[in-house]
């Protein structure tokens, strides 16, 4: 996952109106800002996330927390890349409503976002193992969850797909293969970490696999997104995964993919 000052997972949200005004959380952000020290500066709008989210929302209620959420990076990109999110958003939640998946792996979970919002649809028993190489991120994304009262059906492990999948297997008993794949990580590791999961099982024509290379405000990835695109895509019509559709809106292109029946934006 790209992790510059303006980097593509700093806008995992989509737009809610009406949780607090956009100025009162400006206001919020600004004076959580202030009270850290220079030398945290690369960490400040995360904890700054953190603060808000455990400040401003419900304990126990995932609604809110994505809320809360939605609100801070909205008004931290004042808005920008607002109307991707809402579709992106929206299709992961038809996606999983309609799968139903019993168990489900993200990779990339930044800090708990789509952990949450994957999470609070999840049913009765099912489990959502999200993985997020970045120690203080993967620290907030467990925080995050526990905050929604979703530790009972999101794990967050940290470090990579390789390094983390033989923990996972003996952990959650993962044998064969997943129901759900999210990647939401580097783009470069979109096709060697699915060829990783497929090696082992995990991966079948059943599987919902669900990504994107939106090319959102402040993402640095743009150069070589299309092509990391076109191979992946080529990469599951090999596998007999062929379903794919790509949309524009303002001038950006989504790639879409999708196992089974699944055809949407995420």
């Amino acid at each position: 996952m790209l992790r510059t000052l303006v980097s593509r997972p700093l806008l995992r949200a989509v737009h809610s109106r009406g949780y607090i005004s956009r100025a009162a959380l400006s206001t919020h952000v600004k004076k959580t800002i202030q009270s850290q020290s220079v030398s945290d500066f690369d960490e400040l709008r995360e904890r700054a996330l953190l603060r808000h989210v455990i400040s401003s929302s419900t304990e126990g209620d995932p609604e809110s927390v994505t809320a809360a959420m939605d609100t801070f990076w909205d008004t931290f990109f004042h808005g920008e890349g607002t109307q991707e999110w809402q579709l992106r958003g929206a299709a992961l939640d038809n996606a999983v409503r309609a799968k139903q998946p019993k168990i489900a792996m993200e990779i990339g979970a930044y800090c708990g976002y789509t952990a949450v919002r994957m999470g609070r649809l999840m049913p009765a028993g099912g489990r959502l193992i999200s993985i997020e190489i970045d120690p203080l991120y993967a620290a907030i994304a467990t925080k995050m969850v526990e905050h929604a009262g979703l530790s009972d059906r999101v794990s967050v492990e940290i470090g990579s797909v390789s390094g983390r999948l033989p923990a996972i297997h003996k952990k959650f008993g993962v044998q064969g293969p997943l129901d759900a794949v999210l990647l939401d990580h580097d783009v470069d590791s979109y096709l060697p970490d699915l060829r990783l999961l497929e090696q082992n099982g995990h991966i079948d024509k059943g599987t919902m696999v669900l990504c994107d290379w939106s090319l959102y405000p402040g993402s640095n990835d743009t150069d070589q997104a299309p092509t990391a695109a076109n191979d992946f895509m080529a990469y599951l019509k090999e596998i007999g995964m062929s379903q794919s559709t790509r949309h524009t809106l303002r001038d950006k292109e989504f790639f879409t993919v999708s196992a089974s029946d699944w055809v949407g934006v995420v």
